[in-house]
C-alpha cells in the first residue's frame, strides 16, 4: 500500500515537472469619443466596450486543453492618446464574460496623455478574471463615465497580465 502511494506520489511530481509556464498579456484599446457640444450635466456620458479573444494569443491557443491556470499578475488602464486633459466622473472600468464580471469605480480622475490607473484584486477582480479566461472564450472590456468638457476624444488601453500554466501531457 505505501508502495502505490510512492508511485502515485512521483507520478504527480514528474507530471508538475512537465508543466510549461508562459506569461501572456491581453490589450484592448477603447476610442472614445465625447462630442462637442455636449457636457456631463447635459450630456457628456461615454460608454464603450471591446472584445478580447483569449485564443487569439497563440501559446493559448497551443496549450488551450491542456491549460491548468491563469493567474492575473497586473490589469492597468493607460490613456494612450488624448485630445486634451479632462477630469472624468463616476469612471467605470469591467471585464466581463456572459456569466462573471470584474469592475472598478473611479469617483474622479484627472485625465492626461499617459495617465495610468492601476486596477487592482481589492474585491476579488482578479480571481474572476483568472475564472473568465479560465472559460477560454471571448469577453469584453469596457468603460464609461463622464467628462467636464465636451469635444474629446481619448484611447483608453486595457492590459491584463497573466502567467499561464499548461501540461503538455
Amino acid at each position: 500500500m505505501l508502495f502505490a502511494a510512492i508511485i502515485v506520489s512521483s507520478c504527480k511530481t514528474v507530471n508538475d515537472a512537465l508543466d510549461v509556464t508562459f506569461d501572456t498579456s491581453f490589450k484592448s484599446d477603447l476610442n472614445i469619443d465625447v462630442p462637442a457640444g455636449t457636457k456631463a450635466d447635459i450630456n457628456g456620458s461615454f460608454s464603450e466596450s471591446a472584445t478580447i479573444d483569449p485564443m487569439g494569443d497563440p501559446n493559448v491557443a497551443k496549450y488551450a486543453d491542456n491549460i491548468k491556470s491563469f493567474e492575473v499578475t497586473a490589469i492597468t488602464g493607460k490613456i494612450v492618446a488624448i485630445n486634451k486633459d479632462v477630469n472624468i466622473s463616476n469612471f467605470n472600468i469591467a471585464v466581463a464574460s456572459a456569466t462573471m464580471n470584474a469592475s472598478w469605480n473611479f469617483p474622479s480622475v484627472a485625465v492626461t496623455q499617459g495617465t495610468e490607473l492601476t486596477l487592482s484584486n481589492d474585491d476579488g477582480q482578479w480571481d474572476t478574471i483568472n475564472s473568465i479566461l479560465g472559460d477560454k472564450d471571448v469577453f469584453t472590456v469596457s468603460a464609461s463615465g463622464e467628462t467636464d468638457q465636451d469635444d474629446v476624444q481619448f484611447s483608453l488601453q486595457i492590459t491584463i497580465s497573466t502567467r499561464v500554466t499548461a501540461n503538455p501531457l
